[in-house]
């Protein structure tokens, strides 16, 4: 074969491999290398958002490269979710999940997104103690004696909960299943008219964050009767777990985390994991959480990957076995 017919092909091969690198994308080493929108699915101001533009602070500070939080709130935090689920698998657009994101496959009856398919866990950030508490003049001081007074007055005491559907409506649910009692929920747009509603009396009680009732509870306006959560409350240490009461599987937290969409690349992930971990153990972001209520979490992508399964299963059992109709 002549020499120069080789050279020419050998030539022409070699063009063609280093454009062909030379288009490939930025590897985890380069990433990020523009602007990353972290996704949250509610308006801000809330403990969501909050723990969202404290993480992406820090991001920008250790990436040099802008980490814009981007609110889109409605329809369950639907828009937000979907919005990441269409996005291209890249690093540049993800979702500040939460237990909404766990819930909603078992109430909504039609999504336009899979929970499972569709995205990539990346980081459980951190997780707020839910807790039960009840107005004063309510008769009850122990979750025991709730128990038997709504035995003896089944489906006449009310409770108080931010949205149907919502982990910690289903959570007094499941907790109603397991004690075999029926109470009455009273569905809130927010945490705040929970609390106005339960202190002047028109709901016996309320489920909601430690941080939500703190306050209230140290003036007197509430009173605790039950955290869901395997340790008791440095802010509220003489409320009793869940587990105290006898029911040690009902722990439950309000948890948020990280996502992205499904097929992000595994070095992607691991660089975003490794970060987002650093960023957890700093000082100041333990303080701001612990301000907020929320407790740092951290881990592999496998432990949120694990969690959030293992949540949908939960849920999608509570809500068929409570026999809460879909919207």
């Amino acid at each position: 074969m002549d020499s120069s017919f080789i050279r020419i092909v050998v030539t022409a091969c070699l063009t063609l491999i280093c454009a062909s690198a030379q288009a490939q994308p930025a590897g985890a080493d380069a990433y990020p290398v523009k602007v990353v929108r972290l996704v949250v699915g509610y308006a801000p101001g809330g403990s969501t958002d909050i723990v969202a533009r404290a993480v992406a602070h820090r991001l920008n500070e250790r990436w040099g490269t802008q980490v814009v939080v981007e609110n889109r709130p409605g329809a369950d935090t639907i828009i937000a979710t979907d919005t990441v689920a269409k996005a291209q698998p890249d690093g540049y657009t993800l979702l500040l999940a939460n237990s909404t994101n766990a819930t909603n496959p078992s109430v909504i009856a039609k999504l336009p997104y899979d929970p499972l398919r569709d995205f990539t866990s990346v980081v459980l950030l951190g997780a707020a103690t839910n807790l039960l508490s009840a107005n004063p003049s309510f008769p009850p001081n122990s979750l025991k004696e709730m128990i038997a007074l709504a035995r003896a007055r089944p489906g006449e005491i009310t409770y108080a909960h931010v949205g149907a559907g919502s982990s910690q409506h289903l959570l007094i649910e499941h907790f109603a299943l397991r004690a075999r009692v029926k109470f009455l929920p009273v569905p809130y747009k927010g945490g705040g008219p929970a609390v106005i509603d339960t202190m002047a009396g028109h709901v016996s009680t309320m489920i909601g964050s430690v941080a939500t009732q703190e306050s209230y509870i140290k003036a007197g306006r509430l009173k605790p009767l039950v955290v869901f959560s395997a340790t008791r409350s440095a802010v509220l240490p003489r409320t009793p777990t869940i587990a105290e009461q006898g029911f040690p599987d009902l722990q439950s937290e309000y948890w948020i985390g990280i996502m992205g969409p499904a097929n992000l690349p595994a070095a992607v992930v691991a660089k975003l994991n490794t970060n987002m971990n650093a960023v957890l153990n700093l000082p100041e972001i333990r303080e701001r959480f612990k301000q907020i209520g929320v407790d740092p979490l951290g881990g592999s992508a496998e432990d949120m990957d694990r969690y959030y399964r293992k949540e949908l299963i939960l849920w999608a059992n509570v809500v068929r076995d409570a026999g809460i109709e879909r919207k």
